[in-house]
């Protein structure tokens, strides 16, 4: 291979070592690990081939020369007894003077001692482990090997008498104990191992220690020393997992009498301690559950979940174990029981995290009116005790909780039938929960007037809504009493009540049009009149649109009476109110027409009479004519004062179709010429063209017509052309 060749491999190994190792370890940044890895890019490309390259071969090889050489091991030769006797003078001496200086080293120790048992002298090799065993005997490793060292040398009892020190020094040690049962358990002395499992578990060890006892008795088959073991087992270790491999046993080994036994003694214990898992007690329940019905004992399987459920009434993990039993083993029934139990248990954990969760207590209410009727007056009592919201200001929360408390009220009332506690719950919400000083709720106190009216109590709905309105008047409770006093035919305080809501918000036109319709259904014309006038002076102030609509109430009020002068009176005050619109002229235009002929003024109906057919089908006179157009004219003369042509073609069209209906040949060829002619013009504006349009009027080029001068003659005009026929 070239050597310029072995050099771009070298700088491309190197390049992918520093990208994908060295620059991620020091730019944590990934937009800098980019401009990283950009950078040695661009300086590979740039980067020109050395004249004398190297290959890695040539590195490896030249490292390998540079190792230093490994100094060789000293073997030693012995021929004779002597020199085997003075190499062991000088070794021993070696260790001796190393411990001299090394006395707490052990490590030290153990190679002197692994030494002398290479020579085969277990004299001094015991020396050595007693010597060192003196320094430190809490170290298990040198006991291990003390004890090993006697097996091997076949001094079985030297080593029962090490292990035996080592366990009576050393007691909490499970290395020295399960090494003193394997040498014991080997030599087939099985009483022996018994008792030393026996004294070992009664220390209190660690799990280990009672799963080797329990496998050494099942090896022997001795299953009644097996379950004294697990009891004592499960005294030691209390958890779940222990009695699950009893359980596990006695399913092996046992009957289903004793597992049965086995269960409900470990569930009987868990009932005991209140500080006892809830996973922990659902996995046991639901092992006993499971194992049940594998025996066929769906009934027993479903009394234990119900008992296990009363007992533990808030353990979510035992509600979802039922859940999943029941889809297995339970009927439709039993699976929505299981199904709802957990829903009820989700809900409480919720709102005790967070019992200001009104929509969760609203379906929480929900659940316990269907399933759990027995819970529900102190589940009701529970969701608005305590939890109202933050804050004096009315948002969406205070009208949820309040609406909770509606429920509440309803419920106490129509379905538990309690009037007692219901009107102590409204008492209590009037007077302790609502901060009327800064807002309240109308409903409140109408569903309260109305409770106390279907107990009879007129008085007293009385006296809740003038508490009402002295406290924080509202427009509904006064529509209410209002409504209220009407049914109990007492108008008297229907106007008392009336005055007050107009003195609370006199801005607001539809509190006097009820107030003078009131006074107009009981037949007192003058007073509703009355107040017509006071809310359209100028001492209550009410805006445009709310002057506008109690004159349009006034016109049909003065209609409806006969009073067509003082309805025209109300009529021109809606004319100029509305800026003399031409759709409310026209109205007024058309007013005129709608007159009966009794109702018209003595000259007009005597010439009405002179005028007029016997035999003329139509309602409106040639008097309803006359005024109709003279308010046409009236309205193009004041529009054409004004220059406002749209308004006066717009009351020009109007007459025309006027005419078309009401008036003769002549009439409406004349209002015909009226119209205007519409052309489209151009103007300059800000140096552009703009288009408009605009209206020529034929009166304003040929002199005004007017047609109130020439009435008359086109009426005689018309009666003798009847006369003649």
């Amino acid at each position: 291979m070239p050597l310029g060749a072995n050099i771009h491999s070298l700088l491309e190994f190197l390049y992918y070592f520093c990208v994908l190792w060295i620059y991620p370890l020091h730019f944590i940044s990934t937009k800098v690990y980019s401009e990283g890895v950009e950078l040695v890019k661009s300086k590979l490309n740039h980067m020109e081939p050395e004249p004398v390259q190297i290959s890695a071969d040539s590195l490896l090889r030249g490292a390998f020369d540079q190792k230093a050489p490994i100094k060789p091991t000293t073997k030693v030769e012995i021929l004779d007894l002597e020199e085997l006797k003075e190499y062991q003078r000088r070794k021993r001496s070696e260790f001796e003077n190393v411990l001299k200086v090394k006395r707490h080293d052990i490590k030290q120790w153990a190679r002197y001692a692994k030494f002398e048992l290479d020579q085969r002298d277990m004299r001094r090799a015991r020396s050595v482990f007693e010597r060192a065993l003196q320094i430190n005997n809490a170290y298990v490793p040198l006991w291990i090997k003390y004890i090993d060292s006697e097996l091997k040398a076949r001094n079985v009892n030297h080593a029962r008498n090490l292990l035996n020190r080592a366990t009576n020094l050393l007691p909490r040690v499970g290395k020295l104990w399960l090494k003193y049962v394997i040498v014991e358990e080997s030599l087939n002395n099985t009483d022996i191992v018994r008792q030393l499992f026996a004294k070992w578990c009664s220390l209190g060890p660690g799990k280990n220690a009672f799963d080797a006892y329990v496998d050494f008795e099942i090896r022997h088959g001795n299953f009644e020393n097996v379950r004294k073991v697990y009891g004592r087992y499960v005294l030691a270790h209390p958890e779940i997992s222990t009695w699950l491999k009893w359980v596990a046993f006695e399913k092996k080994h046992g009957d289903s009498d004793t597992t049965r036994q086995v269960l409900s003694l470990g569930l009987d214990t868990f009932s005991l301690y209140e500080i006892s898992k809830d996973s922990d007690i659902a996995s046991l329940v639901g092992a006993y559950a499971e194992w049940e019905a594998t025996q066929q004992e769906y009934e027993r399987s479903s009394a234990l979940f119900d008992l296990a459920s009363q007992r533990w009434p808030h353990n979510g993990d035992l509600e979802r174990r039922r859940v999943q039993f029941e889809k297995m083993y339970g009927t439709s029934t039993n699976v929505n029981d299981s199904i709802t139990s957990k829903r009820k248990r989700e809900y409480e954990i919720a709102l005790s995290n967070d019992p200001k969760d009104y929509d969760t207590w609203w379906i929480y209410l929900d659940l316990l009116q269907k399933h759990y009727p027995n819970q529900a007056i102190p589940g009701f009592h529970k969701s608005v005790t305590g939890n109202a919201p933050d804050g004096k200001v009315k948002n969406l929360s205070w009208e949820r909780y309040i609406y909770l408390w509606l429920r509440c009220l309803t419920y106490f009332e129509l379905d538990v039938s309690d009037l007692k506690e219901t009107r102590r719950m409204y008492k209590r919400l009037i007077k302790e929960v609502i901060p009327h000083k800064s807002f309240t709720f109308a409903k409140v106190w109408v569903m309260y007037a109305k409770f106390e009216l279907r107990q009879g109590d007129i008085m007293t709905a009385r006296k809740i809504l003038g508490q009402a309105l002295g406290i924080c008047p509202k427009n509904k409770i006064f529509k209410y009493y209002i409504e209220l006093e009407i049914q109990l035919k007492e108008f008297d305080r229907v106007r008392k009540i009336y005055e007050q809501y107009i003195a609370f918000n006199a801005l607001e036109s539809d509190n006097w049009l009820a107030y003078a319709e009131l006074e107009d259904n009981l037949g007192d014309e003058e007073r509703a009149r009355g107040i017509f006038h006071i809310a359209l002076s100028d001492k209550v102030g009410l805006d445009t649109n709310e002057r506008f609509k109690i004159l349009e109430q006034l016109i049909t009020f003065e209609t409806n009476a006969g009073e067509y002068a003082k309805a025209r009176q109300a009529y021109d005050a809606l004319v100029q109110l509305s800026g003399y619109s031409p759709t409310t002229y026209i109205e007024r235009a058309m007013f005129e027409s709608t007159i009966p002929a009794d109702n018209l003024s003595k000259d007009d109906q005597s010439q009405n009479m002179a005028e007029g057919d016997e035999d003329e089908p139509l309602d409106v006179t040639e008097a309803n004519k006359r005024n109709s157009r003279s308010i046409f004219n009236k309205a193009l003369d004041f529009y054409k004062e004004q220059g406002d042509k749209e308004s006066r073609c717009a009351m020009l069209r109007a007459l025309n179709s006027y005419e078309a209906v009401h008036g003769t040949v002549q009439t409406r060829e004349a209002a015909r010429k009226r119209l205007p002619k519409r052309r489209t013009l151009t103007k300059r504006e800000n140096n552009v063209e703009v288009e408009y349009t605009d209206y020529e009027f034929p009166e304003d080029e040929e002199g005004e017509v007017g047609f109130s001068n020439n009435d008359k003659l086109l009426a005689l005009a018309q009666k003798w052309k009847q006369g003649n026929t």
